[in-house]
């Protein structure tokens, strides 16, 4: 299976397994975690019904799909999301986050103002509110533009559509370290020295952008970290980008395969269906699709279409 079909299939299956306990305290599921693929909870949706988080992650793939980065064409399938249910279950939300939202509704004023081409000046307008995890959850198809072309590329793509929901550069600092962390492992690479590569990597482009101080601060641990030494109680699965992309690669770093990383993101509590999504594309390029227990690959909803759409994102960009 090519890895960009991989790392979707990852992610989607690991959100579904986080839905049914989304918001649920790391305390709630130390007494209870979960063990397996479980359904309604939270939402009250059967198993494998995967949240936002995938949902705007196909829409990405898909406006990829047709072969260029359009950010009109990117923001009209938020809104689509939105709207209609695009690529959900069965074509309704259920789940959406406030941030996420909001910027929605000023994508759609915006093209309906026929300002779309103020859409790539979205970064400069955000604040230090605009760090929640909703881009970095949807990120990974983005990997299939960016693999062949040189790193000094990347940032400037990534923060194009992050900055659709979430445009400050914090966000997109941390998007950057988690595709350059995926594409070392495409390539093979053992998780550690992946990662080092990956922050040795963001640490130069965040010298480059010369960001305000304050960013190398809040960034250290991402950016310095063996989190094969985290303790789990220096972690939480929160809807911060920072604290959710922790979240996810101690999650990595402290499992052995697949599921147990996906078990370990979700029993961190708190946003539970996103550090889990963060964590399961990665995962699954790691250990292969295989390794994604039958009974959860089973039970994920539009698993058909989810697999040719990834063998479509992959086609565009071979």
């Amino acid at each position: 299976m090519h890895p960009i079909t991989t790392g979707l299939l990852g992610l989607s299956v690991a959100d579904a397994i986080g839905v049914p306990v989304e918001f649920q305290s790391r305390e709630e599921l130390d007494a209870n975690p979960v063990k397996d693929i479980r359904g309604f909870g939270t939402y009250h949706q059967p198993p494998g019904y995967f949240s936002d988080d995938s949902s705007l992650a196909f829409g990405l793939a898909e406006s990829l799909a047709t072969g260029k980065f359009d950010l009109v064409n990117q923001a009209k399938r938020l809104i689509n999301y939105k709207l209609h249910g695009y690529w959900t279950p069965e074509d309704k939300i259920f789940d959406i986050g406030m941030t996420t939202s909001n910027a929605i509704d000023r994508l759609l004023q915006m093209i309906r103002d026929g300002k779309e081409d103020q859409l790539a000046e979205l970064r400069h307008r955000a604040t230090e509110q605009d760090n929640g995890n909703g881009a970095l959850m949807r990120i990974f198809p983005l990997y299939a533009l960016l693999k062949d072309q040189p790193q000094e590329s990347w940032m400037k793509y990534i923060w194009w559509h992050s900055a659709l929901t979430h445009g400050h550069i914090r966000s997109a600092f941390c998007c950057f370290l988690y595709l350059r962390f995926c594409h070392y492992l495409v390539q093979g690479r053992h998780r550690q020295e992946a990662l080092l590569r990956a922050q040795k990597e963001t640490e130069e482009i965040m010298l480059q952008a010369n960001p305000p101080a304050q960013e190398f601060e809040v960034l250290h641990t991402l950016l310095t970290a063996d989190f094969t030494k985290v303790a789990r109680t220096q972690v939480r699965g929160s809807g911060y980008v920072v604290h959710c992309l922790e979240a996810a690669l101690w999650a990595i770093f402290n499992a052995d395969d697949y599921r147990t990383t996906v078990l370990q993101a979700v029993n961190l509590g708190e946003d539970t269906d996103t550090t889990a999504c963060v964590a399961g594309a990665p995962a699954a390029l790691l250990y292969g699709a295989a390794a994604i227990p039958d009974n959860w690959l089973a039970a994920l909803a539009r698993r058909e279409d989810i697999i040719a759409l990834g063998d479509r994102l992959a086609a565009a960009y071979p």
